[in-house]
């Protein structure tokens, strides 16, 4: 599915085209930038996650969208809403380009995120995150999420690597 693109004081979010899939393994499947994602090392990825936005235009359940730089068009990252069944509660994924990291990018794209989910009626967001990743869980707690609790955990695909993790709550109405 398709959501309207966005834009805020430096980014654009729109929605995921087939042709953006390689800008997107480029994070999801780097050592460093992709490290607490379930997605697996770049050499164990297999064809369904190679060719994972085969058709993505028209995937239904889920909003992947990319970011990009609003002024210079420099693909910043990636991010996603699942919407739950009711529509009353988001749950939000996301990753920056390491170019992009400490200069508040992620902070701006999930302001934005959060304020059309609002707009159109969301009353709470949820976020999944490895315990350990430090970055990830300030900028959750800079947006006022909490931890509702701690999750199963993870396993990164492909490895025997396991990431406990926090399952965040922000609860806007």
């Amino acid at each position: 599915m398709q959501m309207s693109t966005m834009q805020t004081e430096r980014l654009v979010i729109r929605g995921t085209r087939e042709e953006d899939g390689p800008l997107c393994l480029d994070i999801w499947l780097d050592e460093e930038m992709g490290r607490y994602m379930s997605d697996p090392p770049r050499d164990r990825a297999d064809e369904d996650t190679l060719n994972f936005a085969k058709g993505i235009e028209e995937d239904d359940g889920w909003y992947p969208m990319v970011v990009l730089h609003k002024e210079t068009g420099e693909f910043v990252g990636t991010c996603s809403v699942v919407p739950e069944e009711d529509g009353k509660r988001w749950d939000l994924g996301y990753a920056l380009h390491k170019r992009y990291w400490k200069q508040g990018y992620g902070t701006e794209m999930l302001r934005q995120l959060i304020e059309k989910g609002i707009s159109e009626g969301v009353q709470s967001f949820t976020a999944y995150v490895a315990q350990e990743n430090a970055a990830s869980n300030a900028l959750l707690r800079k947006l006022g999420f909490r931890i509702l609790r701690e999750g199963k955990g993870f396993r990164k695909r492909g490895t025997d690597i396991v990431y406990p993790e926090y399952i965040y709550l922000l609860e806007v109405s």
